[in-house]
């Protein structure tokens, strides 16, 4: 059986897990599916670049805040959610997943994500909430999917950097929220739709056409 659902009783039992402890069940569960890569804490390690002792260490919860590069580099290689484990993904209504080895019809649909570059548009909002447009950035060079969500969340954590402590508090952390957004983008395409970059610069340029001031330098 190269590839199951996880039972209701295991989500369970993840929900009411730690970070360590998902992290060896799904290693353990999905080593057993597999029957042409394995899954011991020495070959995962060699495969996402760090030493074994550094994933033990992590299972044990003697590591409490493992770097979310090296959690994303572990979900991808387990071929789970990087939102699985967290305990964001346990909160509310069961989520069964599938774990193991994929199969050639799933595999269409885990190739690797196409290059990108990453963009941002910056303006300044005012209190009376008019705003105006200050600069359009984007990357030098594509970016991977890896290194796609790791600067979104860079630029998530800034912002989130300016809520109160409360509210911080509350909130998942800025590489989960990136990875999130990132995902939904192929569950929910009609709310992210894809355009021409012609289209919004020919948009940007009307807008600022019609409330430029007249009569000015």
């Amino acid at each position: 059986m190269p590839r199951r659902t996880i039972t209701p009783n295991e989500f369970e039992y993840l929900r009411a897990s730690e970070l360590g402890e998902r992290l060896k069940f799904f290693r353990k569960e999905i080593g057993k599916l597999h029957s042409s890569k394995s899954f011991t804490t020495t070959a995962m390690s060699e495969r996402v670049g760090v030493s074994h002792q550094t994933i033990i260490s992590i299972e044990r919860g003697d590591s409490k805040k493992p770097a979310y590069q090296l959690i994303y580099k572990i979900t991808q290689d387990l071929g789970i959610p990087f939102e699985s484990l967290t305990d964001e993904f346990y909160q509310g209504e069961v989520r069964l997943i599938p774990i193991g080895e994929p199969t050639e019809f799933s595999a269409i649909f885990t190739d690797e994500v196409p290059l990108s570059y990453f963009g941002s548009i910056v303006y300044q909002l005012f209190t009376d909430g008019m705003m105006r447009f200050i600069h359009d950035f984007q990357s030098s060079r594509p970016l991977d999917k890896e290194k796609f969500i790791s600067t979104l969340g860079r630029i998530i954590g800034e912002f989130e950097s300016y809520r109160n402590p409360d509210e911080l508090f509350q909130q998942p952390h800025p590489m989960v929220k990136a990875a999130t957004l990132f995902n939904e983008m192929d569950k929910y395409p009609k709310a992210f739709p894809v355009f021409p970059r012609s289209v919004w610069n020919d948009h940007q340029n009307s807008l600022i056409k019609k409330f430029e001031k007249k009569g000015e330098d």
